[in-house]
């Protein structure tokens, strides 16, 4: 396992009425405290030009209930430029703690994702090789008459907000992210029954998605026009 310290250094000569300085040191280390942490993000930047939130970091992109820790740093000089920290997902996020022009913090992070959805098309009718499939920005056309090779054209598509299984004449989907507004129908989906024939799908949701109740949200404030920049690394214990 690496070996990650962190040190932090707080002095002050007029806070109280006697001189404060304040120095500690940890070695980082996993859950339960036994081992050190396994990765990092990388040390990385984003400059915003807006107020907008963002997603900095996504929850189920990392193990559940483990010891992560957030670096994150306002590079700005202009006092009137911050950073509000948000855990949960953009509209529905409760504020941590609002970081100024030049400060910093490392904050421990207990990632808990959401529900990923999951819903499987089933192939039905007859289909013929000028049909077409669209979902997801994607379009397939099948190889032949089987719905199971249909099907497994369909399986072998990449598709960029899902992950595609299953078997014979279905595929199931689950998403890559979870999310709470994911619901899939057949109206999501785009047949083109160019063959003139009764080429059909039914579409059926198996677990409702939820959204993650952890993710590290990001709302730049004191300016929606100047470019402010986020300093940020997330050291991981997966």
């Amino acid at each position: 396992m690496a070996t990650t310290t962190a040190t932090v250094t707080i002095s002050s000569t007029d806070l109280l009425t006697d001189e404060l300085s304040l120095s500690t040191s940890a070695t980082l280390t996993g859950a339960g405290n036994s081992t050190g942490l396994t990765g990092t993000s990388g040390l990385g930047r984003k400059t915003t030009a807006t107020v907008a939130p963002y997603t900095l970091f996504h929850a189920d992109d990392y193990s559940t209930d483990r010891a992560h820790k957030l670096y994150i740093k306002n590079t700005s000089t202009n006092a009137a430029y911050y950073y509000d920290i948000g855990i949960g997902v953009i509209g529905n996020n409760n504020t941590l703690g609002r970081v100024y022009a030049g400060d910093w913090a490392l904050i421990p992070w207990s990632a808990s994702g959401g529900t990923k959805e999951v819903f499987t098309i089933t192939l039905s009718g007859t289909w013929a090789t000028a049909d077409t499939l669209a979902f997801d920005g994607v379009t397939i056309s099948p190889t032949n008459t089987a719905h199971a090779d249909t099907a497994a054209v369909i399986r072998a598509t990449y598709y960029p907000n899902w992950v595609v299984t299953g078997s014979g004449s279905n595929a199931i989907f689950t998403a890559r992210r979870a999310r709470a507004d994911q619901e899939i129908d057949t109206s999501e989906w785009t047949l083109v029954d160019a063959g003139g024939s009764d080429a059909a799908i039914a579409v059926a949701t198996t677990t409702e998605g939820l959204a993650d109740p952890k993710n590290i949200i990001i709302t730049p404030g004191g300016s929606s026009t100047n470019s402010v920049t986020l300093e940020y690394m997330l050291l991981s214990d997966d």
